[in-house]
């Protein structure tokens, strides 16, 4: 994988902005590039 600069997510989240996505768009466009999932909420049970 590929790694990305600060500046280089600032550019993208730029453009993405410029495109009219919404911020949350941008974020989850910007995850998918850097192939990140937000943890699930879902709670396991402790054993």
């Amino acid at each position: 994988m590929e790694e990305m600069t600060k500046e280089e997510m600032q550019r993208f989240l730029i453009k993405e902005a410029q495109r009219g996505s919404t911020e949350m768009e941008a974020y989850r466009n910007l995850m998918e590039i850097l192939g990140i999932e937000f943890p699930n909420e879902k709670k396991e049970p402790i054993e």
